[in-house]
């Protein structure tokens, strides 16, 4: 009976031995941690623009193949297919524009904590 009396108070030393193990996290390994973090949200994003990108590509396009059968001229059908081909290229650049903000922003947000840290080593680099 003593025995499992010992060994719950020995399993909650090891845990309170552990916590401030874990609470010593390296400068770099916080940094990571928070460049993973903004890694997710960029990742995140983007992947909302493309899906809503091929979303909406799909649907027009499926329009515009039906607009161009129900056309019954081959003029209006270049031309509907002509306008389908510079919306879409439109769309396409401009979400690639806002998904390379986003991956600059990212690369920025991330690289932040390094960059402070180079800054203040070169610094005191410098100064000797």
């Amino acid at each position: 009976m003593s025995e499992a009396t010992t060994a719950p108070k020995a399993k909650k030393t090891a845990k309170a031995k552990a916590k401030p193990a874990a609470a010593k996290k390296p400068a770099a390994a916080k940094a990571a941690a928070a460049a993973e973090k903004v890694a997710k949200n960029a990742f995140e994003q983007a992947q909302g623009i493309i899906t809503e990108l091929t979303r909406t590509n799909f649907e027009e396009t499926v329009e515009t193949a039906k607009a161009v059968l129900k056309s019954g001229d081959l003029r209006a059908a270049v031309e509907l297919q002509g306008e389908f081909v510079r919306t879409a290229l439109k769309r396409n650049i401009d979400a690639a524009r806002e998904i390379n903000e986003i991956a600059v922003l990212a690369v920025k947000e991330a690289s932040a904590p390094f960059t402070t840290k180079f800054t203040e080593a070169f610094e005191k680099l410098r100064a000797a």
